[in-house]
């Protein structure tokens, strides 16, 4: 426990100081002498024998009142819970040169780095969209399956990446907030059922920010450029070195969305005076009454 003003505690320690004095230099069976005591009754009555000691007692108790007792909270800053749907192609053309694979050990670290509250889902795509996971913050599930993960896994290969957008768009709850995707493909939309327009427009209402990934010499640029413009995300291209250009990429987004958008800490003073200022008042309110029961007898000879 803490104590805010230290110079209320002069008030105390000469109360002490009146009372060891008066005990020691005042001839008299009691702690303190008051000349006066009268006023408060006769000292027969069990009550008066004890109000100057609870005189004493108020003063000490409305000393450390003054003082302000307190402890010190730490509070801490707000942290931002995130919606990320990792929408990823497992066509065959994933196979060549360990593309996917390469991808899924990057995905593996990129779920360990996140915060544990954040929620993730997992999307997967060839010639038709499958959801592999919700949303959840369970990681170990999400690490638990990623390795299951292998080309043309859905159906016979193709690539219908806008149809899997809109799937994982679909995916959100309406209520969630910080809704990103990450789209991960090697490869042109060729099986779609909807078209890059449509994609763009669901997005409007859903408001995901959308990460893009090219992971191949002969993407199509301009479609993964326009899908992340849309949306407030950003584009990026890999051609070589695979794994190190990948490692970087989700390195990049985990600093653009941070699991942690605000953390700081400030302290924060609880009183803890509350007792003893009812403790105070009780004894104010004892001394009080006694004095206006003691003047009622005498006015009245009661």
């Amino acid at each position: 426990m803490l104590f805010k003003y230290w110079f209320f505690s002069l008030l105390g320690l000469f109360t002490l100081f009146c009372v060891v004095w008066c005990s020691i230099f005042i001839k008299s069976r009691k702690v303190v002498y008051f000349p006066h005591i009268s006023l408060f009754g006769l000292p027969k009555r069990f009550i008066v024998k004890y109000i100057p000691f609870l005189v004493v007692l108020l003063v000490i108790l409305l000393t450390i009142a003054s003082m302000y007792p307190f402890k010190i909270e730490h509070i801490f800053g707000e942290r931002k819970v995130y919606n990320i749907i990792l929408c990823l192609d497992v066509s065959n053309s994933m196979k060549e040169n360990e593309k996917l694979e390469t991808a899924k050990k990057i995905i593996n670290d990129f779920l360990l780095k996140r915060d544990k509250e954040d929620r993730i889902g997992l999307v997967v795509f060839d010639n038709m969209p499958f959801k592999l996971s919700p949303l959840t913050s369970d990681r170990g599930y999400l690490l638990k399956i990623l390795p299951s993960i292998y080309p043309a896994m859905v159906d016979m290969g193709g690539t219908s990446m806008y149809d899997a957008l809109i799937e994982t768009l679909k995916t959100f709850n309406p209520v969630y907030k910080n809704k990103i995707v990450i789209l991960l493909s090697d490869g042109e939309d060729i099986n779609s059922k909807s078209s890059i327009e449509d994609v763009i427009a669901v997005n409007r209402s859903v408001k995901a920010k959308i990460y893009t990934i090219g992971i191949s010499s002969d993407i199509a640029f301009r479609q993964l450029e326009r899908l992340a413009e849309s949306s407030g995300g950003k584009a990026f291209f890999v051609k070589k070195n695979y794994e190190k250009a990948l490692k970087d990429v989700f390195d990049e987004i985990n600093r653009l969305e941070p699991s942690v958008i605000k953390e700081y800490r400030y302290d924060s003073e609880k009183p803890l005076d509350l007792w003893i200022k009812v403790a105070a008042l009780i004894l104010v309110f004892i001394i009080l009454l006694k004095n206006i029961f003691h003047s009622y007898r005498e006015r009245f000879g009661v």
